[in-house]
């Protein structure tokens, strides 16, 4: 906007001042107002953002959600739309970046990302990390429905067998899946993958049954939402602080 000032914008030696605006985001701007070049030229990372922050200024609505729109279509990193949403207030990023960094390994993360992080942020996530890695350790640890009494179809000297027959196909199956290194089978999509197994020698269908209606009802399968729900509340409530 005009300073005010005598002679403010009437040529090169009086050019027009407009505070936390750049000559370049400014040049972005003015560019897509007036349709200078090509409309593709704008769909850029710099124009688009510049555009964004000074319809955020100057609160131009339905430029702000024009430029939003845009972003989406970009192949924008997690981490940077959490940097974005710090900087030009969009919020309903949150959520999706926040579960596309917890449930990703942390060594994913680039130096870029971090930066765009920042630490507070950075430390919700890896700490989210941490407890959905324990969770699947845990989960992992023990063979689930082992106290179950038997099925009232399986006589108690069978039992045994279908115990132990359990206990072997969840060490040299689940649970291997569970605690792969690099590629871990997430624990929304264990039961899925115990039914894409063969079923295991010695184990009766009833039981196999039970204990999978016992992982089911243990509830320990979905943690990972409420994990993903935590951390998303805490980044919002930051970054609305800000």
């Amino acid at each position: 906007m005009p300073s005010g000032v005598e002679g403010d914008g009437e040529d090169s030696n009086h050019a027009i001042f407009l505070e936390g605006i750049s000559r370049e985001e400014f040049t972005h701007f003015v560019a897509w107002v007036y349709h200078v070049g090509s409309a593709a030229q704008h769909h850029t990372i710099p124009s688009l953002t510049a555009i964004l922050k000074i319809s955020r200024m100057w609160m131009i609505e339905n430029s702000i959600e024009w430029a939003i729109s845009n972003l989406e279509k970009l192949d924008l990193s997690p981490a940077h739309k959490l940097e974005l949403t710090r900087r030009y207030s969009i919020p309903e990023w949150i959520p999706h970046a926040t579960q596309a960094l917890v449930i990703s390994p942390l060594a994913v993360i680039s130096k870029d990302d971090v930066s765009w992080l920042g630490l507070r942020v950075y430390s919700i996530i890896a700490k989210a990390w941490e407890m959905i890695e324990c969770e699947q350790k845990t989960i992992a640890a023990v063979p689930p429905g082992l106290s179950l009494e038997p099925d009232p179809n399986c006589p108690a000297s069978q039992h045994q067998l279908c115990r132990e027959a359990w206990i072997r196909f969840w060490w040299h199956k689940v649970a291997r899946q569970l605690l792969h290194p690099t590629r871990p089978l997430p624990l929304d999509a264990v039961i899925d993958y115990i039914a894409s197994q063969p079923h295991p020698d010695g184990l009766r269908v009833a039981c196999r049954e039970r204990y999978v209606g016992e992982i089911i009802e243990g509830g320990g399968l979905h943690v990972v939402d409420a994990i993903v729900d935590g951390a998303t509340g805490a980044i919002q409530h930051y970054l609305a602080s800000l």
